[in-house]
């Protein structure tokens, strides 16, 4: 009897024949890919993160840094992989220090979240079911801003030389109540992805580079990006509307 037990028993527990066959290698490369960390992305050589000395530095020798600060104080991750527009605009939005929204995840206390950034919004101008697919588009994002209590400019990067380019960043920089959003090809200035918006933080004349707060900060820290660099980037045409991406300048009305 006994041993008709654990005949049984060897038959369950026993491992099946397929299960001993060995995997296809695509099987085995996903397998490890999935079993191992993910490395943070390395930062191109020309770019310096701010929490370098010389990125540090470069903040501080700064004469166009004074939008870093009330940046800084808002700042905040996007909340998925396509709100990098929304996520960049409550930025600034809560920065110029507007009359706030009440907000379901702070209950108490009126402010601009990237759940209620939408509220109001004609659902034919942005639903946040599609930007959380595909983003938004210069002109998108302008119109959706000029919803709020600010003044928009949209600027399209084909419009912009290399020198206009520079006084039009020194003139906002400087001014703690205007803010600078770029809409960029990451790929342009050697990182890896693809179109995406943060804000302008700081420019720094000397090494004529600028500071991009991302808002991917999974992927990328603050950097300082070479302007020519930043501008080709933000001439690249948008892969939805075929357009140039651009610049979008937001101050209170």
């Amino acid at each position: 009897m006994l041993a008709s037990v654990l005949a049984v028993v060897a038959l369950h527990t026993a491992t099946p024949a397929w299960a001993k066959a060995p995997l296809p290698p695509a099987a085995v490369a996903q397998a490890q890919t999935q079993a191992a960390p993910q490395q943070p992305l390395p930062i191109p050589s020309h770019l310096f993160t701010l929490s370098h000395p010389i990125g540090q530095q470069r903040l501080l020798d700064s004469s166009y840094r004074q939008a870093y600060f009330p940046l800084a104080t808002y700042f905040e991750t996007q909340r998925n992989q396509a709100y990098c527009s929304v996520a960049t605009s409550v930025i600034v939005l809560n920065a110029m220090e507007l009359p706030r929204p009440a907000s379901a995840l702070y209950p108490d206390f009126p402010f601009f979240t990237q759940d209620n950034f939408f509220d109001g919004i004609d659902a034919r101008i942005a639903q946040p079911e599609v930007v959380a697919k595909e983003g938004m588009t210069l002109d998108q994002l302008s119109t959706v801003l000029s919803h709020h209590a600010v003044t928009v400019q949209k600027i399209p990067g084909d419009t912009l030389e290399l020198p206009a380019f520079r006084e039009l960043l020194k003139t906002h920089l400087r001014e703690s109540n205007r803010f600078v959003l770029l809409n960029f090809n990451r790929r342009l200035i050697g990182q890896k992805g693809g179109g995406h918006w943060s804000p302008l933080a700081a420019y720094h004349a000397a090494s004529d580079s600028v500071l991009l707060m991302d808002v991917a900060r999974y992927k990328y820290p603050p950097v300082w990006v070479p302007l020519a660099d930043l501008l080709a980037a933000a001439q690249d045409p948008d892969s939805v509307s075929n357009q140039p991406r651009g610049v979008v300048v937001v101050s209170p009305r």
